[in-house]
């Protein structure tokens, strides 16, 4: 029987990114994905000027109510890019009925890269997705700056496995009950960590790219939920999602794509059994 996953995070029109990476990717994986935008853009927004946005949140419970009354059961909460309190306290009213129905929490903290916070976020909106995490994550997808934000660590940290062990370490020590780390980099290639339930710390690698690539993160997260809703265990599920990833920028990379506008997932969605 399918599984069930709740994505709450935007949707932008053109960037396949979030909910436009999410869906399709969890659909290839064998789920049914149910999306649950917290805003609508024309595009993503990195290097793009222009985009529409439209905030969504007076729509997500609503939403949510409907399902229920349906008698819709969810496996899995995936959340993803919120962007404002408000968002942040719906999600939070979600997640505490989900926890109580014992529905798997996936949660991609999505405020952070190369170092800092996205610009549009500050302290206080930060302390609030910890603080989420804590609360109801059965598994946190933070990238490399996201680890060291959750694990309290200001420091310049060069993302190699050495430091990406130490992050895992201190959120272990912190009780998170699990953590798949990204951009983990190991000489010439690049991967993720995992801390798995049983406290075991396991690395996946491929192919490094000396670039920032939109979108890639969310395709890693995606299909890493993705297997992991097909029963496979924490670390399978993490390399299988390495390995879809690794794909999907070579792809990309390969056929001169502009990057703004995200990953070419599509063309390796349909070989999506090999992983």
């Amino acid at each position: 029987m399918e599984k069930r996953v709740l994505v709450i995070e935007d949707y932008s029109s053109i960037g396949n990114c979030s909910l436009t990476a999410g869906i399709p990717i969890l659909s290839a994986f064998g789920s049914y994905p149910v999306g649950l935008p917290t805003a609508l853009l024309s595009t993503q927004t990195a290097g793009i000027k222009g985009y529409t946005f439209i905030d969504l949140c007076d729509n997500m419970l609503p939403a949510y109510k409907h399902w229920k009354k349906l008698g819709i059961k969810f496996d899995c909460v995936y959340v993803g890019f919120l962007g404002s309190q408000a968002i942040i306290d719906a999600t939070e009213q979600i997640l505490k009925q989900e926890k109580k129905e014992g529905t798997l929490i996936a949660f991609d903290p999505a405020m952070a890269e190369s170092g800092k916070l996205y610009a549009i976020f500050d302290e206080a909106y930060k302390e609030r997705i910890i603080d989420l995490c804590k609360k109801y994550a059965d598994i946190v997808m933070p990238n490399f700056t996201e680890g060291k934000m959750l694990a309290e660590l200001n420091l310049d940290l060069e993302p190699n496995e050495q430091n990406a062990r130490m992050i895992l370490n201190i959120l272990k020590s912190k009780g998170y009950k699990s953590v798949l780390l990204s951009g983990v980099i190991n000489r010439s290639q690049q991967g993720a960590g995992l801390l798995s339930k049983a406290g075991r710390i396991s690395f996946a690698y491929d192919r490094h790219f000396d670039q920032n690539i939109h979108g890639a993160g969310d395709v890693f997260s995606s299909a890493f939920i993705g297997k992991l809703m097909q029963r496979a265990s924490a670390e399978n599920a993490m390399k299988s999602a390495v390995a879809f990833t690794e794909d999907c920028i070579e792809v990309s990379l390969k056929e001169k794509a502009d990057l703004r506008y995200g990953l070419l997932i599509e063309k390796v969605i349909p070989n999506v059994k090999e992983y």
